[in-house]
């Protein structure tokens, strides 16, 4: 049976769909529309509605980021899901709070500035976010921890503890902020081994069990990825790429170098190379376009492999060759001309 994508706006297609069916949502600007299973969608909009704490989690480039944004950035998303849950369709307020600025626990709740010459301590970003949340009670709201696992120090970590409540919180010039309703989200790398190395600190155990909601994304199986390509390409062409063979040959030999190049990566080899998303799909697909006369293989040595190191290339060229069936060399190089 066809993989079959069912667009968000339509709220009979999206209720008909199973928890792991494919969902399209509304795109962000400037951007493609994002393609995930309908279960990250009612599950992070329901953590919201209830304010709980939600651990977004998984390899670089599955998307994490660009769930979260799809909702706050554009409203008709959340709203939809909103709907078919049977959830009031009220505003959502997303504050975004980047992790890798505090240096030190104090600095969470308030920092030192300078103002006409003079030092004092100002409120920190993250307090300014939760007092702002404070005064939209009738709007659903979340304090985003933008990669945590980026923070300088641990115990920056275990400073968060006294933050996140679900009811009230002491500032240390003893005013006491409601924080009842405001959800809480963080994202991270930390349910990713093979992504160790994009967090700083290990993951603090007290502020791991506050977490009650837990959203681990993965890299979806090539069909999965295949289809949407096709789904998104339609829209792209306006109908045209779905009946093209060299297209649908391209979007499957892609899908295979991609599969290949994380295997490699999860194995320990590729290390230089970004894991492939489906911006690197796209930005393939559009070179392919744009420049008729270039070869897969080159199109991707400079898309999905063009940060490979001088040690990683001759793995590139087994990985073109495994998937593509070319007689590469073994010191074949990248286009000389580009460089």
């Amino acid at each position: 049976m066809a993989l079959r994508i069912r667009p968000i706006e339509k709220r009979d297609e999206f209720q008909q769909a199973g928890p792991n069916d494919l969902v399209r949502l509304r795109p962000l600007p400037g951007r493609v529309p994002l393609v995930l299973p309908k279960k990250l969608l009612e599950v992070l909009c329901a953590a919201i509605v209830h304010a709980e704490f939600t651990h977004v989690s998984g390899p670089t480039g599955t998307a994490k980021t660009s769930l979260i944004e799809s909702f706050y950035r554009v409203p008709e998303n959340f709203r939809h899901v909103c709907a078919s849950l049977g959830f009031p369709t009220l505003p959502l307020r997303v504050y975004p709070v980047e992790m890798a600025i505090y240096e030190a626990p104090g600095e969470l709740w308030q920092r030192r500035a300078v103002k006409d010459g003079t030092t004092y301590d100002e409120a920190s970003a993250l307090v300014r976010a939760l007092e702002d949340a404070g005064r939209h009670a009738r709007s659903y709201r979340a304090i985003w921890l933008r990669e945590i696992g980026r923070v300088h120090s641990a115990s920056v970590q275990g400073g968060l503890l006294d933050l996140m409540s679900k009811g009230h919180v002491l500032l240390p010039d003893n005013s006491v902020l409601d924080v009842g309703g405001v959800a809480w989200i963080a994202d991270s790398n930390y349910q990713a081994a093979q992504d160790s190395t994009h967090t700083l600190v290990t993951f603090d155990d007290a502020l791991r069990r506050r977490f009650t909601v837990n959203l681990t994304l993965d890299y979806l199986g090539p069909e999965q990825e295949a289809e949407i390509l096709r789904d998104v390409c339609r829209d792209m062409t306006q109908g045209t790429a779905h009946d093209d063979p060299a297209a649908e040959e391209w979007i499957e030999k892609l899908v295979q170098l991609a599969h290949v190049t994380r295997r490699h990566k999860a194995e320990g080899n590729l290390q230089s190379i970004a894991p492939p998303t489906f911006d690197s799909y796209f930005t393939a697909l559009r070179l392919a376009r744009t420049l008729p006369h270039w070869s897969l293989d080159q199109i991707a040595q400079v898309s999905l492999f063009g940060n490979a190191s001088a040690e990683d290339r001759k793995q590139v060229n087994a990985v073109l060759s495994e998937v593509l069936g070319l007689n590469i060399a073994e010191d074949a190089d990248f286009p000389a001309e580009l460089f």
